[in-house]
């Protein structure tokens, strides 16, 4: 009898306990954040019209504006549009502090990115992250209700038939062109890349950018819906930078020399009495370390540039 009873009691618990554990977990769920249509600029923690910006998740820099707005609770909202299209990105900033770190593993799995904030200039502490697709056109005006007039049904004059006059054929889709700014300079180098080619039966759908370089741990090649790019180079050399587009078909077209482009990258000129470091500072280094390798921009520029 008490065996039975001691059975019962072990199962009753177990059922108790996991219960528990399943209302726990329930009760762990993401903070609603505000779209950033709601918000007008400028943001109150960082604002910027115009300039080259990173993106958490991405290797590369977009060009447009950014602006970032504090929440309650530690959070934060980034808004950021790009020079051309609609096509933005919202990234949702979720202050982890008070999350076990199999939570933190939960989000992850979710899509969620974990990243430490002093990089973006959030303080030393961890979030979690994540980016959603931002309409950064204008809000679509009400059509009115038109009320339709009755008008006499005019008498058509018959038109004659024209015979097409044979004309030459159309070109094929192809890559039209690649431009770089600067083409040359010292390293660390930052390059902006433009590039254009024609389809004459739409817009091209995708870029691929091959800079030729992958240092520092960077995408060697891109691919992406908008005709401009950035890359940075770490190393000294001559690179040879190429495009492709993909036309309405799907297929991938390139433009042989007319869509590539040489780069030369100078290496640092020795400065005597100033000793040089021996490697790179490591993420989180300061930015005092920073200025003292390469211009202060450099490393500000590649997050909200607060300071």
């Amino acid at each position: 009898m008490n065996k039975r009873i001691n059975l019962f009691l072990a199962v009753l618990l177990l059922l108790l306990v996991t219960s528990v554990t399943a209302y726990v977990k329930a009760q762990t769920s993401a903070p609603s954040f505000p779209s950033c249509r709601e918000k007008t600029p400028p943001g109150d923690v960082a604002s910027y019209g115009y300039g080259w910006h990173q993106i958490v998740g991405e290797s590369i820099l977009r060009e447009g504006s950014d602006n970032v707005y504090s929440l309650s609770s530690g959070n934060y909202l980034q808004c950021f549009c790009p020079v051309n299209g609609n096509e933005g990105v919202q990234t949702n900033w979720w202050s982890a502090e008070g999350l076990t770190q199999e939570e933190i593993n939960s989000f992850v799995s979710q899509g969620w990115i974990f990243e430490n904030g002093l990089m973006w200039n959030l303080g030393d502490k961890g979030y979690l992250a994540k980016n959603n697709s931002l309409n950064c056109g204008p809000e679509p005006s009400p059509t009115p209700t038109l009320t339709p007039t009755q008008s006499p049904t005019p008498t058509l004059t018959p038109t004659p038939t024209l015979s097409p006059t044979p004309g030459p054929e159309p070109e094929n889709p192809k890559c039209v062109g690649l431009s770089a700014s600067p083409k040359e300079g010292t390293a660390p180098l930052t390059v902006k890349f433009t590039g254009s080619g024609f389809d004459k039966n739409g817009p091209i759908l995708e870029y691929e950018f091959n800079f030729g370089d992958a240092s520092g741990g960077q995408s060697q090649v891109w691919k992406q819906k908008e005709s401009e790019a950035a890359h940075r180079y770490d190393s000294s050399g001559e690179f040879i930078a190429s495009l492709k587009v993909k036309d309405q078909g799907g297929t991938w077209r390139d433009g042989n020399d007319d869509c590539k482009v040489r780069i030369k990258v100078n290496s640092q000129p020795q400065v005597l009495g100033k000793a040089t470091p021996e490697k790179l500072p490591e993420a989180g280094a300061s930015v005092a370390f920073f200025g003292s390798i390469v211009p202060l921009g450099y490393f500000l520029y590649k997050r909200f540039r607060l300071v």
